[in-house]
Order: structure tokens, then sequence, then C-alpha cells
């Protein structure tokens, strides 16, 4: 396994040849082979070929300083870093993504060296607020009790062309808290990213759900082109939420939740506010608008690492 040379070794290479010794000599007294010590010269040498110590070692720290898994966090991006994970729940590779949009040169394998270097026994553990900090098995739905809605439209209906390309196509859901105790509806715009969330005073009752669907699309002032949900007994009202705003909602095929991933992806978002454990009733409707302005305000992968409320100002300045 190949080890970096110690100071102290490559001033021993800048000294030894200065007394006309090999490059053998002088592999042997180091302990390292005649190809290291001829790598190390011809690497580390100035533009006159001349090779010196201290400057070889300023040069190789400089290069690890910029290798994609060395970069040392500045101690201010180090700051704010550490707000934007902690205080806005944005994930290690959305904060790069943002900060070079604004200018800050940030690498996402630098972030993830600090944060694996974080002890999680000093007083504040910023691997709290990581995603899950891998990958999540997915696992389909149990069956929900009732009757499946009638008079569904199939995904397999939906036109395919220019789907999600332009904001007004929506997936919706609801997402339910600990013991069944309390119900948010929840809307994603499939381009941008957008969410649209609020609290369900009265469960998971269909009329009551359809309402406030409606109530959030129409005071978005967002266009709605197709809604897409699943087959839950809470949208058997899906005829009423289509006639309101003038659309067609299609259902997914059952068990197949990545037929709505954009509405997946932001339930897994809102869980970082809102842990799966939460009573929904202790829940107020003040906390779902703020958690849906900070998701709001996230950076999107997908979108270039634009927020969803910078997308929807881009399509409709």
């Amino acid at each position: 396994m190949y080890k970096q040379l110690t100071s102290e070794q490559r001033y021993t290479i800048s000294v030894l040849p200065q007394k006309k010794m090999s490059l053998s000599f002088i592999a042997e007294t180091i302990g390292v082979s005649v190809g290291t010590v001829s790598r190390e010269i011809r690497r580390n040498s100035n533009s006159k070929g001349v090779y010196g110590g201290h400057l070889a070692v300023l040069r190789t720290r400089r290069r690890r300083a910029y290798l994609p898994g060395n970069r040392s966090l500045d101690p201010h991006v180090r700051s704010i870093v550490f707000m934007l994970i902690r205080t806005k729940q944005w994930s290690p590779e959305k904060v790069p993504g943002r900060l070079r949009r604004d200018g800050v040169p940030v690498s996402k394998s630098s972030i993830y060296n600090w944060i694996a270097a974080y002890s999680p026994h000093r007083k504040y553990d910023i691997r709290r607020h990581l995603r899950h900090g891998g990958h999540r098995a997915r696992h389909p739905r149990n069956a929900r009790s009732g009757l499946p809605p009638r008079n569904r439209i199939s995904i397999d209906d939906r036109p395919g062309d220019g789907y999600a390309r332009t904001v007004g196509d929506w997936e919706m859901d609801t997402i339910v808290g600990r013991e069944g105790k309390g119900t948010m509806a929840t809307l994603m715009d499939g381009k941008s990213g957008y969410p649209l969330m609020d609290k369900l005073d009265e469960g998971k009752q269909a009329e009551p759900l359809a309402r406030t669907v409606v109530s959030l699309i129409k005071a978005s002032g967002l266009r709605t082109r197709t809604i897409t949900t699943d087959n839950g007994t809470e949208f058997v009202a899906h005829e009423a939420i289509a006639r309101e705003l003038k659309t067609i909602v299609y259902f997914a095929h059952p068990y197949s939740p990545w037929e709505k991933g954009a509405m997946e992806n932001a339930n897994g978002l809102v869980r970082q506010y809102i842990p799966k454990q939460t009573d929904f009733r202790r829940v107020s409707h003040r906390m779902v608008r703020q958690i849906m302005d900070e998701i709001n305000n996230r950076p999107r992968k997908k979108n270039e690492f634009y927020k969803p409320i910078e997308m929807i100002g881009k399509i409709f300045p």
C-alpha cells in the first residue's frame, strides 16, 4: 500500500543529490523504492528542475487540500454549512450546489468528510439532521381500509408528452400522525418541486380533504394541469377536486409509490421536520405553513440547485 512521503524524507531527497548520491542510495536511505524517489523529484521540482524539500512539502499540501475528498472547510464556510444543515435541514449535497451558485466554492466531499469527523459526543451532533444517512428501502404501503375511489382514471391514461415539463402537474398524498392521530394533506408540483400542505382537522375524511386541496391550489395562484394520487379511500371525492380545479385526477397503480416520486420525496422532506412518531394533534396550522416555506426555500438538485420558489419565479416572472 502506497504511503505519503514524510517531510523528513523529502528533506533527505533534497539534500543527498547535492552530495552526488545516486537515486538507489537515496531510496535505500529513506526506505522507499527508486521509482518513488524518481516520481517525487519529477513531480515536485521547480521550473528549473531543482528539487527542494520545503517546496515539495508545500506543493503536496496544496494538492491534497484541493482533492475532492480532502478539501478542508474554511471556518467561515463551515459555520454557513453548519447553519444550513442544522436550521434549514439542507442536505450535504444541496449545500455546496447552492453555495457555488452564490459564489462560495465548496465541495460535497469536504462537507461529508467534515460530518464524518464531527464527533457524536460533542454537545451538538450535526448528523441527526441528515436524512437517514443512506439508502431507504421502498416497501409497499399496507392496503387501506374501505373501498377505493370510484370512477378512477388510471395513470396509464395520463398524457406522457410534456408531463412535469412545466408547472401544473401535481402529485397528491396524505401524511398520518402517530397511531393514526391527525392527518396532513400534501401536494407537490412535479416540475418545480413546489409543495403545498395543510393540516386536516377532520382527519382523512374525503370531503374536507378535497376542500383543503382545492383551497391550497387556488390560494397558490398556480395552474393545475393534472393531479396524480394513489388509491386511498380519502380520495373518494376526487371528482369534486377535478371539477373545482377544472383538471383531471389520475390514479397510480396499487403499491407503486415510484409513480408519485415527487410526492414520496416531499413526504420524506416533511418527515425531517415532523418525525413519524409525532402526534399531529400537537402540530399547528402555523407550523405546517412554516415547514412549507422552509421546503420552498431549499435548493433542489434536479433544478440545478434553484429553490422551488425561484423556479416558480423563473417560469412565471
